[in-house]
């Protein structure tokens, strides 16, 4: 997938999202004001809760899973390792939660320190990822993640790092492949190791410092991979000759 044709898709998925967090209400309401239903008790419940319920939910989980799909189509695209679409995947799967109280914003329920106590520290890494994902590698020489063996093992390391992260913060992390396998234990297991994991990665601080270092210790990684005209680049406008196809 192009660069030019990934930021699309991504901009229609955060677009889809912010359809049904944010005015897929009104929807409901218009469809029930049309209907009539209030004229008798009780008949407007199971619309409500079939919009609310069952097609508002079903139309974020579209918007991630297009977002996620996206993603692997542009790292296959660029023929990287394939063990990056399982740390995408992680990063996705543990940051799945945060868009959905970011959209308690819009109804005025949702505070700033509520968004800094809640927010996801794959939430930041997988940002990070898919904005590097947009620079348009397949239009000059440059090699996603550079062609420094060291740089490489740098990124991998921070990369490895917001992984085990995102697993030890995710309270409900093994849930999924649990159900997914029909084997209880690998949630049950994960959910003992999650604490000692996370005593490890704080370096005994307690806090997420260790872990926004590592950040920032990506994003210059990332930024370091670039030549500097593809630096120069990212405050271009990004529609580039070729990206377009």
């Amino acid at each position: 997938m192009f660069a030019g044709r990934y930021l699309w898709w991504m901009l229609i998925a955060v677009a889809i999202f912010l359809f049904f967090s944010m005015c897929f209400d009104y929807v409901t309401w218009a469809i029930v004001a049309m209907s009539g239903c209030a004229e008798i008790a009780g008949s407007c419940g199971p619309i409500v809760i079939t919009m609310s319920g069952a097609i508002k939910p079903a139309g974020i989980g579209l918007a991630g899973a297009i977002m996620v799909l996206c993603t692997f189509a542009r790292l296959r695209y660029l023929s990287v390792n394939w063990l990056w679409a399982a740390v995408v995947l992680v990063w996705f799967s543990a940051s799945a939660a945060f868009p959905g109280i970011l959209a308690g914003g819009w109804t005025g329920q949702l505070r700033p320190e509520m968004v800094l106590e809640s927010l996801p520290v794959a939430f930041l890494f997988v940002t990070v990822f898919c904005s590097y994902l947009v620079i348009a590698f397949e239009e000059g020489k440059t090699v996603p993640f550079g062609q420094w063996a060291w740089l490489r093992a740098v990124i991998w390391i921070a990369a490895g790092y917001g992984v085990l992260a995102a697993i030890a913060e995710t309270a409900s992390f093994g849930a999924l492949p649990a159900r997914m396998l029909g084997m209880p234990w690998i949630a049950s297991a994960i959910a003992e190791l999650q604490p000692r994991l996370a005593a490890i990665l704080d370096l005994g601080t307690g806090s997420m410092l260790p872990a926004y270092a590592v950040l920032a210790v990506l994003v210059a990684a990332l930024l370091a991979s670039l030549p500097p005209r593809e630096v120069a680049r990212l405050t271009a406008p990004f529609m580039l000759r070729g990206t377009r196809h």
